[in-house]
């Protein structure tokens, strides 16, 4: 045995309370005169922090909501989350070589460098995700899939004149099919108009009961009494 040398190391919380591991880390000397550290099961070579913390970390920069509230729980900083999802995201992101016949295309709000928007696209069978694209411009959408969708029949988005626009410029005709909640929610305004267009019609009394009990007209017919 060379020396022993105190190392302190950031574990898991105990309690919700911040805790770190004060470890006494033996040193051994070589015949040769090389000096080495004895090897231990809770933290790994070069790091600061426990094994078991760094398995959390991988597992909530996933699962967390924001990169700081996560940073916030584990007493680390934020761009060291960052680091960590983009170490993980390296090893599961796959090149995208072609689409399938069906997809799904949808935009989300992401705020990047990149716009406010992102497109997100998903295998239409499966749901499972595919690829995100940087915005949602026309030109972005038209110039991938024209790269990456030359097998791609049936497009399932919402009415965006937009996205039509790209998606029949790059593909040709494929078949385009209005996502359930858009399809809905226009049927669903369109019998609100006339709900609103009749009941002006009706007495005071009669007009605030039809605009308290609207719910009923979006039930199913099965389902009313």
């Amino acid at each position: 045995v060379h020396d022993y040398r105190v190392q302190k190391i950031q574990h898991l919380k105990w309690f919700e309370r911040k805790t770190q591991i004060f470890y006494k880390r033996r040193r051994y000397v070589c015949e040769c005169g090389k000096r080495f550290s004895e090897k231990n099961p809770f933290v790994m070579r070069y790091q600061r922090t426990s094994i078991e913390w760094n398995q959390a970390i991988s597992i909530k920069a996933i699962k967390g909501k924001t990169f700081k509230e996560t940073a916030e729980i584990y007493g680390c900083s934020p761009s060291t989350i960052i680091r960590r999802f983009d170490q993980i995201s390296r090893s599961e992101i796959r090149p995208v070589e072609e689409l399938p016949n069906v997809i799904a295309i949808d935009e989300y709000k992401g705020d990047t460098r990149e716009g406010k928007y992102q497109l997100i696209i998903a295998d239409g069978i499966t749901k499972e995700p595919i690829d995100i694209l940087p915005n949602r411009y026309k030109r972005t959408i038209k110039d991938y899939l024209r790269k990456h969708g030359s097998g791609v029949q049936i497009v399932i988005m919402d009415m965006n004149h937009s996205f039509k626009a790209a998606v029949q410029e790059a593909l040709g005709k494929p078949v385009i099919v209005a996502d359930r909640f858009h399809f809905c929610r226009y049927i669903y305004w369109g019998l609100d108009g006339v709900r609103r267009r009749i009941q002006n019609e009706f007495h005071g009394y009669d007009r605030k009961k039809c605009k308290r009990m609207k719910h009923v007209f979006h039930k199913d017919s099965q389902r009313l009494t």
